[in-house]
């Protein structure tokens, strides 16, 4: 299994809002640059934030992005699920009935499931506030 690239995007955008979007609007295209992002790319998943509501969009001449909640409130969580709303590693734990087997909650189904919700705890302990302090040195 591996990561998209758009949601290490998602995750660069975020940590780049966290810290240094706090307290103005910033522009895609600074965005962009800074996280190495192509910049239609990063505007689409910029939209894909606003619908989460994770930022808000500014239009107009001044206009950009800012968070709409501090980034110790926004999780790595959010930011997996801004690109895949349903977190699942393997359809049978959310679908049992999809088993080809038929066998429904067998071992494999619940060894499956306990690493998913510890995947899922696991991204909802780390807040972008943190990794931003951590990755920008502060």
């Amino acid at each position: 299994m591996r990561i998209k690239n758009e949601i290490e995007y998602v995750i660069r955008i975020l940590l780049y809002l966290t810290k240094y979007g706090n307290n103005r609007i910033v522009a895609s295209n600074e965005i962009s640059d800074a996280e190495a992002i192509p910049h239609l790319f990063s505007l689409r998943i910029l939209k894909k934030l606003e619908k989460r509501g994770l930022v808000t969009i500014f239009k107009g001449a001044r206009g950009g992005y800012k968070l709409t909640r501090p980034g110790s409130k926004i999780t790595l969580r959010d930011a997996v699920e801004s690109i895949e709303p349903i977190i699942c590693i393997k359809d049978c734990i959310n679908e049992p009935e999809s088993c080809p087997l038929r066998r429904g909650n067998c071992a494999v189904n619940r060894a499956f499931s306990q690493i998913q919700n510890d995947f899922i705890s696991k991204l909802e302990a780390v807040d972008f506030q943190t990794l931003a302090d951590e990755t920008y040195g502060d």
